[in-house]
């Protein structure tokens, strides 16, 4: 495995672009050294620094060498003092590159600085001496525009002629200000802040972060001339969620580490290089499956083509909490997840959780494939699931999924009652046919035939009763022995012998007498059986004597009155069973509608919590529209019926019932009361309300697979529908779209500013070029500095306009594919092959220019 890595492309770096030295009159610590200077900015974290002392180019050599072993970058600079604004004149700073330090010289003599750094005064005006310090390649600006000798407090006047001259952004570079409201007034100028130090203590007091790929002059510049982007006088922390590099073995891309930025990174290269190659293998390695089947089948034969059959993904990120892990997949098998310890030494050991809890708790990713935005498009319900991960909805979502098992717990109780209830009816049924063959036989007259029988068989039970009783009891006393839970004490010589010896002795005298008495129990149990037996013998005999009888009386009754006495016995007996049988089949009913009550009432909060979350996503959406343009969304409650539809369409299969009926059904009536009209077998209903025939609503309501899946239907959720609507010279909705309209209010979406990471295959498909300038590259260069955007695309705008931090130049070989360069659009290499590879990319270039270039 190469241990190699590609840069990470441009950052935020501090920068302390106004720091005096002691080669200034005014400095506080004389004796301070070259070195001291650096030590400071190394404390301070500044990795880029302008020396700008009073009105003298002195200093800068040796810093530079003072700075040679440490991360400082120095550029050379000076502090003009102007004649403007008399008296107290105004003061700014020009910054050169390295190699033009010995041009200071020259354009400090041209404005007109005298020799005495502390009395010169430039004979130039602002403006004059902006044009030479541009002519010499360097950079003018406008110093601590707020406080003494700053432009904007000498020059208050607003309607002066020397202030409207003085702040001309043709000319100066930038403003220096000191206090962050007054950047709002000036908001056709880049702003730096410095801490204009004139001692080591200041120096960082202010700063500017200024995004670069490394600390130079350039950067610099490039940084002033798109300020939105590039630089901010309040501190970057990047502490949103992040992948941070992936890294592939065995596979199609070459096995190089590829860092990405925390901002905005752009895959560019020709076709077959492995930009797709790239997103989807995060997408593997976090196994979030794409919401459309084909796509889902698509991206599953790249990743087979790409990892089989021994590929291996290694996928660093940062998680919400800000700890780092490292997500391990292997072709066909389940991501490992380590948590990433600070300490090298440490061995990096697996979390136990499952990759979608580890989604849930720690690190989730926003991904879209190839054509997925257009698949979406078309699919309501995947719509819904996407505006739901813009909102917190885990909680209401798991209040209603335990309610709705709840109600299938319920269900269940409700059913087993509901069977008992007609078992019951059935035996209460059965026991008044018994009754009424009873009646019949007793009016001819058995009952003086058979008098006293009925005690008889009461007498046979109540016997057979004791005599079970008397077997169960030997059979526990056979198996018990209370001896088991006696414990000898352990013999010991400590000083309490004699108490324990005696102690011994009851607990062994105790199981001698327990042993005993068992022995006795037995035999008591023993001979109650027997004597209980000689009675059941007796009984018996002088049962059989009386059966004998009995038999003989049998064919005189069946002779004389035509009823059979055994037959009516047999009844008798089946009568005494189900005595009762009419309570219970009251108690049970009770029990019934109870449960059914309960059930009801958990429907009650599965309603609740439905309304909850229609509620909670009508608040998401208004604050979604506030961040939106020409886009809009809305939310029609439980209005989408195509899964109810759907569903109701498969389990109808094979019933007899046209299409056209099944749908008709489903959109009259409510998944729980098409339920409960199919248990009622309420045809009329279906035949009267929702205009079906009478066949294929018996065929409905009859079909086995439908009643064996009523609380399946029951729990069937009538979604809430997103309408989605973009302007176009008018509100459209969706369905009045063109593919590329649909793609880009569903773009417009997925843009909004979230923390979890944005991983997008080739936004522009199906986007004209127009809009992608116009609301793409803006919605991209908003929320960049927030949330991160990895993105493959052919289109230079993206990277270009967007000022990508990482662009990701790509390539192949015929067998694997690499990352050929990796940088800003700083980078030269970088910048050529963004212009030759990508759609328009000389163009984007010259419109990056007309659109964010400054005067500089």
């Amino acid at each position: 495995m190469s241990e190699s890595q590609t840069p990470g492309g441009a950052r935020f770096i501090k920068a302390d672009l106004h720091i005096h030295t002691p080669e200034s009159y005014d400095y506080q610590d004389d004796e301070a050294e070259p070195s001291d200077l650096i030590e400071r900015f190394v404390e301070e974290n500044i990795e880029l620094v302008a020396i700008t002392d009073h009105n003298t180019d002195g200093y800068y050599e040796e810093l530079v060498e003072a700075a040679e072993a440490e991360p400082v970058t120095v550029l050379p600079g000076v502090e003009i003092t102007t004649g403007q604004s008399g008296e107290n004149q105004i003061h700014m700073t020009a910054i050169f590159p390295p190699d033009n330090a010995p041009a200071i010289s020259g354009v400090m003599h041209e404005i007109g600085l005298g020799t005495d750094p502390e009395t010169a005064i430039a004979d130039a005006t602002i403006p004059s001496i902006c044009d030479t310090v541009r002519e010499a390649g360097g950079l003018p600006i406008l110093a601590h525009i707020d406080q003494n000798a700053g432009a904007h407090h000498e020059l208050a006047n607003r309607n002066n002629p020397t202030r409207q001259r003085t702040f001309d952004s043709d000319k100066v570079a930038a403003l220096e200000i000191v206090s962050l409201d007054t950047a709002d007034q000036f908001p056709e100028f880049a702003h730096i802040r410095s801490s204009d130090a004139h001692n080591l203590d200041s120096i960082g007091e202010r700063c500017t972060y200024l995004k670069m790929d490394a600390p130079t002059f350039e950067g610099f510049r490039m940084a002033l001339s798109d300020p939105e982007s590039r630089v901010s006088v309040r501190r970057q922390l990047n502490t949103h969620m992040s992948i941070d590099s992936l890294q592939v073995e065995n596979g199609f891309l070459e096995p190089r580490k590829l860092q990405f930025n925390k901002n905005l990174n752009s895959l560019i290269g020709g076709k077959g290089t492995g930009k797709s190659s790239v997103l989807e293998h995060i997408r593997y390695a976090l196994d979030i499956e794409p919401r459309s089947e084909d796509i889902a089948a698509e991206c599953a034969a790249l990743i087979k083509w790409t990892l089989a059959p021994d590929g291996i993904i290694r996928l660093r990120l940062t998680g919400n909490t800000g700890d780092q892990y490292e997500i391990v997949r292997e072709y066909n098998s389940a991501p490992v997840i380590y948590r990433v310890s600070d300490d090298e030494s440490t061995a990096e050991e697996p979390l136990s959780i499952p990759i979608d809890r580890f989604r849930q708790e720690f690190f989730d990713a926003e991904i879209h494939s190839q054509r997925e935005l257009i698949n979406l498009a078309r699919n309501e319900t995947n719509q819904l699931e996407l505006l739901d991960t813009y909102f917190d909805l885990a909680e209401l979502k798991r209040d209603r999924e335990e309610t709705k098992a709840e109600i299938k717990d319920q269900s269940l109780q409700v059913q087993t009652l509901q069977n008992e209830v007609d078992q019951l009816i059935d035996k209460t049924h059965h026991y008044e046919t018994l009754r009424e063959q009873i009646e019949v036989m007793s009016e001819k007259g058995v009952d003086e035939y058979v008098e006293g029988q009925e005690e008889w068989e009461e007498e046979r039970a109540s016997l057979a009763t004791a005599i079970e009783g008397v077997e169960e009891v030997d059979e526990k006393v056979g198996s018990m022995d209370l001896t088991d839970v006696i414990n000898e004490i352990s013999p010991t010589s400590g000083p309490n012998q004699e108490l324990l010896e005696d102690a011994n002795s009851i607990v062994e005298n105790l199981r001698a007498d327990i042993e005993e008495l068992q022995e006795s129990l037995k035999e008591t149990v023993a001979e109650a059986q027997s004597e209980i037996s000689e009675v059941r013998e007796e009984w018996n005999r002088v049962n059989k004597k009386r059966e004998r009888e009995h038999s003989r009386l049998a064919d005189e009754i069946h002779e004389e009155i035509d009823v059979d006495v055994d037959q009516f016995f047999e009844i008798r007996s089946e009568m005494h069973e189900l005595r009762g049988v009419s309570e219970e089949l009251e108690t049970m009913r009770k029990e019934l509608e109870k449960a059914k009550t309960q059930k009801d009432e958990l429907f009650g909060d599965l309603a609740e919590a439905r309304r909850a979350l229609t509620e909670a996503r009508q608040d998401g959406i208004s604050a979604l529209n506030g961040e939106l343009n020409d886009v809009r969304v809305s939310l029609e409650s439980q209005a989408n019926r195509i899964e109810y539809i759907d569903w109701i369409n498969h389990v109808l299969e094979g019933s007899g019932v046209y299409t056209r009926h099944k749908e008709a059904i489903a959109k009259t009536f409510e998944p729980r009361t098409l339920a409960e009209i199919v248990r009622t077998d309420d045809i009329d209903r279906l035949t009267e309300v929702a205009d079906c025939p009478p066949t294929s609503a018996e065929n409905f309501i009859t079909h086995d697979d439908l009643n064996e899946r009523l609380t399946e239907l029951e729990l069937l959720e009538v979604r809430d529908e997103p309408i989605f609507e973009l302007n176009d010279g008018g509100w459209k909705s969706l369905d009045e779209m063109s593919d590329g309209q649909q793609c880009t209010t569903l773009l417009s979406i997925t843009m909004i500013e979230r923390d979890v990471p944005l991983i997008i295959d080739q936004p522009e498909d199906m986007l004209d070029n127009k809009f992608i300038f116009s609301e793409v590259v803006q919605l991209v260069r908003s929320i960049k500095h927030d949330r991160q955007i990895i993105t493959a695309t052919h289109n230079a705008n993206i990277p270009v306009l967007g000022d990508a931090e990482q662009i990701i130049v790509m390539d192949a070989n015929g067998q694997s594919g690499f990352y050929s360069t990796c940088g800003s659009i700083d980078n030269e290499n970088v910048k050529m092959n963004t212009q030759s590879i990508l759609e328009g990319g000389e163009q984007a270039f010259r419109d990056r220019n007309d659109k964010y270039r400054r005067s500089i």
